[in-house]
This record gives C-alpha cells, sequence and structure tokens, in this order.
C-alpha cells in the first residue's frame, strides 16, 4: 500500500477547516443560549371620534298603522281598495250585503209608527179625560151652590165630589199612558238608530289617509263578527316617515336617551346607511328565557318610501359621543409588558391583559398610575399625594374586608374597573371618598376634581391607566387617564403623551436558533 504523505500546506489547510467548524459548533450552542429577541409594534396617538354605541334589531313600521275590521257579519260583495292602493279618510274599502240590515231598519221603522200612533192615542184619551175633569168640576159646584139652598140632598153633593176624583183619576191615567207611549217612540227611536247604524257599518270605510299594506278578505267571503272584529284592511298613515322597534338588553338601556342618534341597515340596501333617532324608551320589559328586553322607539324619515313595513333592520344606537379628542388604539390600551403584574381591565372596564385599568402592581398601574394621573391633573402637592395614597389604600382596605368571599376587588387593593359598584356598600364608599378628598384638597382642587368627575356626562367612567412607549428599545410607563371607548379607540383624557405619539400595541418574542 502507497502511503500518501501530506505536505505543511495541506496541514495548514486542514487546520483552518478544524478551526472554523470549532466555531461554528461554538456559535451554534451559544446562539441558542442568547436571550430572545423582542420586536414591538406601534400605534401613533391622533385625534378624531371616539363613539359608544348599542347594537340591536328591531322589524320596520309605519308611524300609525290601523287595523280596519268589521263590527257587523255579513258576506262581502264588492271591494273598493287592494294592496298599495292609496286611500283617504272616508274613502269606502269595501261593501258587506245590505239585504239583512235594510230590512231591519224597515223593520224598525214600522214599529217607530206604531209607537207615534200610540202616543196619539193617548194624547186623545189625555184630552178625552181632561174634558170629563172640567166637567165634573162644574157638576160639583153647581150641586154646592143648590144644596147650599137645599133644593138637593147632601147625597147628591157626594155624588158629584166621586165622579170629580174619577176624573182626575182617569186624567192621571192618561197622562202615565201618555209618557208611557212617549218613552215606547224613544225606545224605537233607539232601536231604528242602531238598525240604520248597522246598516251604514256594512260600507267599510278608511279612518285615515294612508296606504293599503295588507288586504285580508275576497269578494264573497263571510264575515263573523262576534267577539272580536275581524281585520279586514291594514292601513299605513305615512310612510315617509318609519320607526323600528329595537329590542335592547336591559344591561344597555340605561345608556339611551331619548333624542339619541341613531344608524340602521336593512338587507335590501346593504350599502347604504339610514339616519334616525331614539324616539321613546318604553317601561314595559319583555321577559323571554330570563332574558329581559325593552322597547327603543327609532323614528326615521322615509322621503322616497324606499323602506316598506317588515324589513328588518339592524339598529346602531350612539349613546355617547367624542368629537376631535386624542385617542389611541384599544390594543394599546390592552398592551402589558411580559411580567408587568396585575390583570387590568380593557376598554369599557372589562378585565383584559393589560390597558388603561385600575390595578395596581404593574409599572405606572394601580394607586401609583392614578395618583400621578391625578397630581398632574389637579397640581396636588407632594404632602397632599402621601395623604391621598394612605387614605385610598385605606378605603380599598375597609371595602375588601367588606367584600363577600372571593368577589369585588382586582388584586392589589384597587376597585374592579376603577368604580365601587352600585349597592348600598358602594354608594357609602363613594361618599367615604368623597370626604377624604375634601379633607385633603383645597376649595379649588375640590371644585376641579367635581368637575371632571362629572365631566364625562355621557356616563363614561374617567379611569386611571398606563399606556407604554419604547425608550431605548424597552417600555416605558406613562401614567394616564381613559375616558369613552369604542369598538376600535379609546379616549385619552390626560397624560403627557400627546398627538403624534408612538405607543405599543402588541410586542412579538423572536427566540434564535
Amino acid at each position: 500500500m502507497q502511503k500518501i504523505t501530506m505536505g505543511p500546506a495541506v496541514r495548514r489547510a486542514a487546520a483552518i477547516v478544524l478551526v472554523v467548524a470549532a466555531l461554528g459548533v461554538a456559535w451554534h450552542y451559544l446562539g441558542r443560549k442568547s436571550g430572545p429577541k423582542i420586536t414591538y409594534e406601534t400605534a401613533v396617538i391622533d385625534r378624531g371620534v371616539v363613539e359608544k354605541t348599542v347594537s340591536s334589531s328591531g322589524s320596520v313600521a309605519a308611524l300609525i298603522t290601523v287595523d280596519v275590521g268589521s263590527q257587523i257579519s255579513g258576506q262581502i260583495i264588492d271591494l273598493k281598495a287592494d294592496f298599495n292602493s292609496p286611500v283617504h279618510k272616508g274613502d269606502l274599502l269595501a261593501v258587506i250585503d245590505q239585504q239583512t240590515y235594510r230590512s231591519r231598519v224597515a223593520s224598525a221603522e214600522a214599529d217607530m209608527a206604531v209607537a207615534r200612533a200610540n202616543v196619539g192615542t193617548q194624547e186623545a184619551n189625555l184630552r178625552k179625560a181632561q174634558t170629563t175633569l172640567q166637567q165634573a168640576e162644574r157638576d160639583y159646584k153647581r150641586q154646592l151652590a143648590l144644596v147650599e139652598q137645599k133644593l138637593v140632598a147632601a147625597a147628591t153633593v157626594e155624588a158629584s165630589l166621586k165622579a170629580l176624583e174619577l176624573a182626575r183619576g182617569d186624567v192621571d191615567i192618561a197622562q202615565a199612558q201618555l209618557t208611557n207611549a212617549k218613552a215606547a217612540v224613544r225606545t224605537r227611536q233607539a232601536s231604528l238608530d242602531q238598525t240604520r247604524i248597522d246598516l251604514s257599518r256594512t260600507d267599510i270605510r278608511s279612518p285615515i289617509d294612508g296606504v293599503v299594506i295588507k288586504r285580508s278578505i275576497d269578494r264573497g267571503q263571510t264575515v263573523a263578527a262576534s267577539l272580536q272584529a275581524p281585520v279586514l284592511f291594514q292601513i299605513a298613515q305615512d310612510l315617509s316617515r318609519i320607526q323600528i322597534e329595537a329590542k335592547v338588553d336591559e344591561a344597555d338601556i340605561g345608556s339611551i336617551k331619548p333624542e339619541n342618534v341613531a344608524t340602521f341597515t336593512v338587507d335590501a340596501f346593504p350599502d347604504q346607511t339610514f339616519q334616525g333617532r331614539v324616539a321613546q324608551v318604553r317601561l314595559a320589559a319583555t321577559t323571554v328565557q330570563n332574558v329581559v328586553t325593552y322597547s327603543v322607539m327609532v323614528q326615521a324619515a322615509n322621503p322616497r318610501q324606499v323602506l316598506l313595513p317588515g324589513m328588518t333592520a339592524n339598529v346602531r344606537i350612539v349613546t355617547d359621543r367624542r368629537e376631535n379628542v386624542l385617542r389611541v388604539a384599544n390594543d394599546a390600551a390592552r398592551y402589558q409588558p411580559a411580567g408587568a403584574g396585575g390583570a387590568r381591565p380593557g376598554p369599557g372596564g372589562a378585565p383584559a391583559g393589560g390597558g388603561a385599568g385600575g390595578a395596581p402592581g404593574a409599572q405606572g398601574g394601580g394607586f401609583a398610575a392614578q395618583n400621578a394621573a391625578m397630581a398632574q391633573e389637579l397640581g396636588l402637592t407632594k404632602e397632599q399625594q402621601e395623604k391621598l395614597d394612605k387614605g385610598r389604600r385605606d378605603l380599598f382596605a375597609q371595602m375588601r374586608a367588606q367584600a363577600p368571599q372571593g368577589g369585588g376587588l382586582a388584586a392589589g387593593g384597587g376597585p374592579p374597573g376603577g368604580g365601587f359598584g352600585g349597592d348600598q356598600q358602594g354608594q357609602a364608599m363613594r361618599a367615604r371618598m368623597e370626604n377624604l378628598m375634601r379633607s385633603v384638597l383645597t376649595p379649588e382642587q375640590m371644585q376641579k376634581w367635581q368637575a371632571q368627575r362629572t365631566a364625562r356626562g355621557g356616563g363614561a367612567r374617567v379611569r386611571a391607566g398606563t399606556l407604554y412607549t419604547l425608550e431605548n428599545n424597552a417600555p416605558k410607563a406613562n401614567p394616564v387617564r381613559t375616558g369613552l371607548a369604542d369598538d376600535r379607540y379609546t379616549e385619552l383624557v390626560s397624560g403627557d403623551l400627546k398627538e403624534g405619539d408612538a405607543v405599543i400595541v402588541r410586542s412579538r418574542t423572536e427566540v434564535k436558533k
């Protein structure tokens, strides 16, 4: 076998290859042990509109819809209106067979004639009785004169008096019979009027100006009106104005007020948004499978009458709106760096992974964030901040001690969502908080604090929280106060951040391999 001998150049090349391989292996293992790479995605704070809305659905209907029925029974012999027929008040819509009702009128008229004739008879009887009475009075006077002259016996006078009394009784009877006959005339007149009314009701007429949107009968059909009047036509008064009865959950009804702006869409025109307003929030609740809803009446203009009764409308009611305010993306309000403790409520107060909330523990979160924002807004001194910090912690400790097991407070001592609840305990704690603020703040600061607390008139609560910006490629906490939130943005009420600043919305960790 021949022995191969490597020269110095070959040996140097082999050594270099071994060194490079060793360096590659070392880089591979050392690189895998190095820390993960974190990249941050940011969004810019801008100005715009933030609006809170409540969504629901309902059916389109005319403002006034009248069901036209029949108060009498009979066969429909003629129809004067059909679907979509424009009608005016008093227009003839349908005719019921009149033969039966005409015969009833004729019978009532005959009864009326008999009653009037009976009145004439009783009037004649009364006159006859009155004449007899007058003659009896004259006879009695003559007998009295004769008995004084002793020309007639006393028995004759008594007989004359008896005849007088009987005549007076006959007059009373005749008057009573006449009164009874006249009452019978009135009774017959009422019956005659009723039969004439029933005859007039054979003509079904429109009670309003409008459009026939429903017809429930056909010519030849028999209408049976017994306990309930059957509906023959349905008339919409004015389709240039419509209303929608939207069902709103009890959790959202408190924020809806009359005159709130509403928008809605219908499937027939999916690319068109219609404008309306809340006209009424009805007090009567509807409970279906333990779900309580209230009816909210939304009215809108329909000048082209393209919205037809019965269409399903998807309604969006604006309960609060802020224009030209600083706003930040909801993702930024929810963001929390890795390792920051405490669950903080996101926009609207619901717990989220982070954001403009009220739970302490995170960088700048909880009392630190709230106190920093309050100190900046009210111009608090260091001593005032210390007193407020201690007082608030004591109040929240009392609340935790009084709260039911497992409920109520965020970890670290803050009320969930920045509030105290709506029960009696919450009201008492709010009163204690106000007393604490009065004991620490100056009158001017107290007035400003109260104005800030009530300035969010649409029901949006101001909350303390934290937004994060990048500084030296690391998150920096910025205490802020947030207000109204919608499905995209959260209102930025106060803080050091300004329009154009970039805040972190999310981060990604890349593990090196």
